[in-house]
């Protein structure tokens, strides 16, 4: 069966390949070792954005997802003008989510993007003294402060945490600190991530 361009509804997206955390399980490094055996590293610009997704293609869209599967897009530093271009050609109806975990960029990153009305899924896995044993090279406390000031712009967020056997202990009160923040949600995902080597 073909399928014509017009039929397409949503866009799974890596708008950068590059990555502030080393995350053992992520294949953009080994193990969590700083190690690239030929993954091209590449942020996704306006110009790129604008030539791949043209106004008409956009407008038919009823969802994109900016993952972090390959990367981040705190690390993308054309993030904010090219949600800006998507919004501008996007129906009304069109939702875009994002997953990052925020631990990087500034207050004025943060509002700029809770006011282009994304949803974003932060990747906290557990509290101060487990977050960082898995999402490696990344603050908790630069990740809630941003958080915080995503709420506080009005962004609509859900924490999303990981389940390991060093942090399900503190999945209900990681859930309690996230209302009290002002998440939308939260969500507990097991993908199975306990076992491996870890460099």
């Amino acid at each position: 069966m073909l399928y014509a361009v017009e039929d397409i509804k949503k866009v799974h997206l890596e708008i950068s390949s590059e990555c502030n955390a080393a995350c053992p399980k992520c294949p953009r490094n080994l193990c969590g070792y700083p190690h690239n055996d030929g993954y091209e590293e590449h942020s996704m610009t306006l110009a790129e954005a604008q030539k791949i997704f043209t106004p008409a293609f956009l407008n038919h869209l009823n969802k994109i997802t900016i993952n972090g599967n390959f990367g981040d897009i705190v690390m993308n530093f054309d993030a904010i003008p090219i949600l800006e271009y998507f919004k501008q050609h996007l129906g009304n109806q069109a939702l875009i989510t994002i997953n990052t975990n925020g631990g990087a960029r500034d207050r004025a990153f943060w509002t700029q993007l809770a006011k282009l009305g994304a949803v974003v899924y932060f990747c906290l896995d557990g509290l101060e003294d487990t977050h960082s044993i898995y999402r490696r090279n990344t603050v908790y406390s630069t990740v809630i402060r941003n958080a915080q000031t995503f709420i506080a712009a009005g962004g609509h967020a859900i924490w999303k945490m990981i389940k390991f056997d060093h942090n399900s202990h503190q999945q209900t009160q990681a859930e309690q600190l996230s209302i009290d923040m002002g998440f939308k949600q939260f969500e507990l995902i097991d993908h199975q991530r306990n076992v491996g080597p870890v460099f």
